[in-house]
């Protein structure tokens, strides 16, 4: 039970400028306030600039690792991947390293190296940091999965009234062009089941005799939602997907976001946070 619930679904913070920046305040206030490491008996004409250097120090270690460390192991930071376990693991090892570097700027102020000193810091800053980081993790993972499966809840809600009523696809046909207005992709709208953005081009997944298949243009997504903006049942759901309403079979939701499971292809489809309540909107308009 332990291992299933540490290895749920996290989601990897998304603004690593507002966290740099919200963290290195915090440290340069705390040391400011509560001069510990005997700083309090610290006497320099310069002693609250010296002191606040604790933040900038903080915000160097936070650029190494959540720029240079993330970009050096791509595989381990996966959105998809990313886990409660994980989320722990790598603020217990930023912790780490802003004990390091707390302990080396200490030592080009005090002049002291040693052994011991680093095993001080390290013990402080990982006593102060480690209950609240595991506190507040657990916590934000509780809140958020609550909120998404409750958003999931009145997703489905809305999924099986409208089924309790004749399913009525619209007859429709749409056009997707190509970048070089060449090709020219058509198919029944009824058929359609997702879009997916790959770079510069999309991948069209869709039905052909209740068997799903795929097929790639050279166009943007944004140039393809233009064009079928007639369609609007064609709905936006993700920075890289649009969704066909009609196919939406169930809504899912962790602490990581919702997502959509549509009907004939066990494929999970994000949905993106500032997107939910459009794709709310549409569902209740056209399934």
């Amino acid at each position: 039970m332990i291992k299933e619930y540490f290895n749920q679904p996290y989601p990897l913070p998304k603004s690593k400028w507002k966290l740099i920046i919200f963290i290195s305040l915090f440290v340069a206030i705390f040391m400011l306030v509560f001069q510990p490491f005997g700083l309090s008996d610290y006497q320099h004409d310069y002693k609250t600039i010296l002191i606040a250097g604790y933040g900038l120090v903080c915000f160097i270690v936070l650029i190494f690792n959540l720029f240079i460390v993330a970009a050096l192991f791509k595989k381990w930071f996966l959105p998809t991947s990313w886990t409660l376990f994980r989320q722990i693991v790598w603020l217990t090892w930023i912790l780490f390293s802003i004990g390091i570097g707390n302990y080396l700027y200490s030592s080009l102020l005090f002049s002291i190296w040693s052994w011991m000193g680093l095993i001080v810091f390290q013990m402080f800053t990982l006593a102060v940091g480690i209950i609240p980081v595991v506190v507040l993790t657990v916590l934000q993972q509780n809140f958020m999965l609550s909120q998404n499966l409750k958003s999931a809840k009145e997703f489905n809600s809305q999924l099986n009234h409208h089924q309790l009523q004749d399913e009525i696809l619209e007859k429709e046909t749409i056009s997707i062009v190509a970048d070089n207005q060449k090709d020219n992709f058509k198919l029944a709208l009824s058929d359609l089941l997702y879009i997916e953005s790959t770079g510069n081009y999309i991948e069209i997944f869709y039905l052909t005799d209740h068997q799903i298949t795929n097929t790639i243009l050279r166009s943007t997504l944004k140039r393809t939602e233009m064009q079928l903006e007639n369609h609007p049942s064609i709905v936006k759901c993700h920075r890289a997907f649009l969704v066909n309403v009609h196919k939406i079979k169930e809504v899912r939701g962790n602490s990581q976001g919702l997502r959509l499971l549509l009907k004939n292809t066990e494929t999970e489809i994000p949905v993106s946070r500032n997107l939910s309540k459009s794709l709310k909107e549409k569902i209740n308009a056209y399934v």
